[in-house]
């Protein structure tokens, strides 16, 4: 008896642990969403309003990791619980990164309110972002659900992604040797495309995290 209550109240905690992660990758997945509107609409109130709640990223990040220590210090998890647990430790870390990156970009925006940028970019790095939210999202779900059977289309994502940060990075600089005038605009837009480009690989370490915790074996996609 005193072992079924012991597994409830430790069931009960890994369910709070998930919603928690859940609530912590919502909060990142509209930061970064947010911080590409901020982008394009020259929206200065949105950037400073993402660049506010890293702090509640940081903090929930905080939070969690307490929570992680404390299910392994007072309960006894059998294996497969330990890899939920220990796995849970790095999905934060890289949906904490993801925020980073979404204020970097905030503040990108904060940098250009002055300057003149073409729609062209903008819409280069809308398209890019699109990619980049919605290979976040899937990894997300694949959390939510512990399903890893969206694999190839998680990587397909990737690969779009990295191929868009290619294309877009290299055109950029050919731009620049015929701009002079747009050198700092056109370097802003290459970081942004570089931390759209980062965003994806930590998304990609979240679905990994994930396949450890489904399969038992950790694999470098």
């Amino acid at each position: 008896m005193i072992i079924l209550v012991q597994r409830k109240v430790f069931e009960n905690e890994l369910t709070r642990l998930h919603n928690e992660i859940l609530l912590m990758g919502s909060i990142v997945e509209d930061m970064l969403r947010d911080s590409i509107d901020s982008l394009s609409n020259r929206d200065k109130d949105l950037a400073v309003e993402v660049i506010k709640r890293d702090d509640m990223v940081d903090g929930k990040e905080i939070e969690i990791q307490e929570l992680c220590v404390l299910i392994i210090a007072t309960q006894q998890p059998v294996a497969s619980d330990v890899r939920r647990v220990t796995s849970a430790f790095k999905i934060i870390n890289n949906l904490e990164r993801i925020g980073d990156h979404a204020v970097n970009i905030a503040n990108v925006t904060k940098d250009l309110l002055d300057k003149k940028i073409n729609l062209k970019e903008i819409n280069e790095i809308k398209r890019m972002s699109e990619i980049v939210i919605e290979l976040v999202k899937k990894c997300i779900d694949s959390y939510i659900n512990l399903d890893i059977r969206q694999v190839e289309e998680i990587l397909a994502l990737e690969e779009e992604v990295d191929n868009a940060h290619h294309n877009l990075r290299r055109d950029l600089v050919q731009r620049m040797s015929c701009d002079a005038n747009m050198i700092e605009q056109y370097s802003k837009f290459i970081f942004v495309s570089s931390h759209l480009e980062r965003v994806g690989d930590h998304a990609i370490n979240i679905f990994e995290s994930v396949n450890y915790m489904v399969t038992g074996e950790y694999k470098d996609f």
